[in-house]
């Protein structure tokens, strides 16, 4: 699954180039702080508001074409409502490596 999808991106933003752009922009932006606070509720155990969080993300990388971040945190979201700490920080390892794989993708 790819990192970036711009034809998705731009599917979401209805054609609008510079919305597309506003909308990762941001993502990107406010993405290290989304981390940190998905990180909080991991180290709270939880695991209501873990899943909540996630969710209000989600809601953020579903239109910004990051099909493989956004997959990450609809699984983060899921895995939350089972409150399995184990699975949790596998999961979330996931997300934050597909985090860094975005932003690397970005920058080339």
């Amino acid at each position: 699954m790819p990192a970036r999808d711009d034809a998705a991106a731009l599917r979401s933003a209805g054609g609008d180039v510079d919305l597309a752009r506003e909308l990762l922009d941001a993502l990107l932006a406010g993405l290290p702080a989304e981390l940190q606070e998905l990180r909080a509720c991991i180290a709270e155990s939880d695991w209501t508001a873990l899943a909540e969080h996630a969710h209000q993300v989600r809601g953020a990388t579903q239109y910004c074409g990051v099909p493989a971040l956004d997959e990450a945190i609809e699984v983060l979201e899921r895995t939350a409502r089972l409150g399995d700490a184990v699975l949790i920080s596998g999961v979330f390892a996931a997300v934050e490596s597909q985090a860094k794989r975005l932003l690397d993708a970005l920058r080339v």
